[in-house]
């Protein structure tokens, strides 16, 4: 495979169908999905078939570096998966010129993010995807703005941080490559192993949305294009996940800190970063549980996930790791087809808020049923993708004697059925709202990508042999071990799990129980306002919703939590109020200045790398 063709290509497509989009948008973006699907097969069906290694010579050191190994086809196989999807989901929406050029900006980030094979390499092509993305959140409304403020701030964290362990490897291992800092990090002492570790991860936890840089991922959906959030979701939190495999995996974490203390077995660093996301677990599933917006509530569901995967391969082994990477894929097509699902209500009703709506399952069905198996799939019940990824985690917390992580990750499966089941019963049951009589499913074209994921996250969880064997062969290709896997078979520690056997019973369970349903008597409906108020004086029209406020008892519990948002705000203020002062003292309005600035930081670094 070719790697430079892909982002040569990618890089060139962006001005162009900005271009075309000027003359007729609905030929730029019908262009810009069939440009996206090409390059989703060519990767998928011939990215696979070796490792290759490409050079773009710039300047003396100054280099990118490009690789195709079975990792790099991984994580770019789903982010196209996803990019592709999304792209065919957005033909019947509001189309601009603008949009379809970031929208192709943040692709070619991605792919030359994927396939990097150094940490300058990957830092500069995720900075092309992120700014776009910024960019697109930014709307003409004032909390778009803040939002978008907010995500630059933690994205910014996140960027200095690795930018500073890109001149801090350079300057003590003399180089940024992956290969050979793997293989230059185990004779460096302790502290700069440390050093190195601590500023990748803040990386990490900054783009994947984890605890405690998660705070740019509530605002950010809710203030996105609804088309963006899949990819934003899915597929640009992935980047995180390539990063942190690389370096817990690649880097080798394990190797590196093996002399330090362990904790039952596992050294004491990695242990620390699982435990942030055994948090991230816990906090996304308890905000996730609060939100009464359905973008914002699927944001926190992201943040829980993130906790998983974070967890997953920091603590490393067989089964977490294999676990870990099942939930990229799985978290990756469930979010997409959660976030396609919502943005397809909304394209109908015009609203995000769950309380606005209600008994849409008969007005759209399908989109009903995409969710039902989306929100099935995050919650990690069989037979999908979804249990296949956290049964493997939980194999591994059991071998290692993990009891607060396991807690963790088992509190965030029991959470999950409570969060994901409030947008179901907040839009889908419940009575429909008179507004809403005239409410359509959703086009065709809008439909389709959303439920090919859907069938995919199902696919993988009864047939999960082919996606573990391909995640089989990429921890062979960094030396790990192999999850032992036949046709719909898993051998574990704690037994075998059988997916096609379990699918048989949950589709005789689900006849079982549709027969019960069709037969039984049927709930009398009542005007919308005759409900029982529970002694609450309601003093607003969301109240009388009965899925707002669903989970109030519950809600108390955490009521006088303090608030990380709150703590951040209020830090952000007085990093703001000294960005004036410094601003006041140092700079003019002159645009001379900034633009001096700029290049002498440029040339710094250039002189740096020279």
């Amino acid at each position: 495979m070719n790697i430079l063709f892909v982002i040569a290509a990618s890089l060139f497509a962006a001005p162009l169908f900005f271009l075309v989009s000027k003359f007729k948008k609905s030929a730029a973006y019908v262009a810009y999905a069939a440009f996206q699907i090409f390059i989703f097969v060519y990767v998928f069906f011939w990215g696979g078939n070796g490792a290759s290694y490409e050079v773009v010579g710039i300047t003396g050191r100054l280099n990118f570096n490009f690789s195709m190994t079975p990792v790099n086809w991984f994580f770019a196989s789903i982010v196209m998966l996803i990019i592709s999807m999304t792209a065919v989901f957005m033909l019947p929406l509001k189309k601009s010129p603008t949009k379809v050029f970031l929208l192709s900006l943040v692709t070619s980030g991605v792919i030359g993010a994927v396939f990097s094979a150094d940490f300058l390499t990957l830092m500069i092509f995720w900075e092309i995807s992120t700014w776009a993305s910024l960019i697109l959140i930014i709307q003409d409304k004032e909390k778009s703005t803040r939002e978008a403020i907010k995500y630059a701030a933690i994205a910014a964290v996140g960027s200095y941080s690795m930018l500073f362990a890109i001149f801090y490897m350079d300057s003590r291992l003399g180089t940024v490559e992956f290969s050979s800092v793997a293989l230059k990090i185990e004779s460096q002492p302790i502290g700069v192993q440390l050093t190195i570790f601590i500023a990748l991860a803040v990386m990490v936890l900054a783009k994947m949305g984890t605890f405690p840089l998660h705070t740019w991922l509530r605002g950010s959906h809710s203030s996105a294009p609804d088309e963006f959030s899949p990819i934003l979701s899915g597929g640009l939190t992935k980047l995180g996940g390539f990063l942190l495999f690389t370096m817990t995996i690649v880097f080798p974490s394990f190797k590196v800190f093996g002399k330090l203390p362990l904790f039952n077995g596992i050294p004491i660093v990695n242990y620390g970063f699982a435990l942030l996301g055994g948090i991230s677990i816990v906090v996304g599933t308890v905000m996730a549980i609060r939100m009464e917006d359905a973008k914002e509530l699927i944001a926190f569901s992201t943040v829980s996930n993130s906790g998983y995967i974070v967890l997953a391969l920091a603590i490393g082994g067989t089964y977490a790791t294999a676990g870990g990477m099942m939930h990229i894929l799985n978290h990756a097509m469930a979010s997409a087809a959660m976030f396609m699902a919502i943005a397809a209500v909304a394209y109908r009703t015009k609203t995000t808020k769950m309380h606005e709506m209600g008994g849409l399952i008969m007005k759209m069905p399908v989109t009903f049923a995409v969710y039902l198996v989306a929100i099935i799939s995050v919650a990690g019940i069989p037979p999908t993708s979804g249990f296949v990824s956290k049964w493997l985690i939980y194999q591994q917390l059991v071998q290692d004697g993990l009891p607060f992580l396991a807690f963790a990750a088992f509190f965030g499966s029991i959470g999950s059925f409570m969060y994901v089941f409030k947008p179901l019963a907040g839009i889908f049951l419940g009575q429909l709202k008179p507004e809403h009589e005239k409410v359509r499913e959703a086009p065709l074209i809008m439909l389709a990508p959303m439920a090919f994921l859907t069938f995919l996250t199902v696919f993988w969880g009864v047939f999960p042999s082919n996606a573990i064997r391909s995640i089989n062969r990429i921890t062979e290709s960094v030396g790990g071990g192999t999850v032992d896997v036949t046709f719909s078979r898993i051998v574990a520690l704690t037994g075998e799990w059988d997916s096609v056997l379990v699918t048989t019973a949950f589709a005789i369970g689900f006849v079982i129980s549709l027969l019960i349903f069709m037969r039984a008597k049927k709930a009398r409906q009542v005007d919308l306002l005759d409900n029982y108020t529970g002694g609450d004086f309601l003093y607003t029209a969301e109240l009388y919703h009965f899925s707002y406020r669903m989970y109030r008892p519950f809600d108390r519990l955490f009521e006088k939590w303090p608030s990380m948002e709150n703590w951040l705000s209020s830090t952000s203020e007085k990093i703001k109020e000294l960005g004036a002062l410094f601003k006041a003292v140092f700079f003019n309005r002159n645009p001379q200045v900034y633009i001096a600035l700029t290049v002498i930081v440029l040339l710094g670094a250039f002189w740096w790398l020279r």
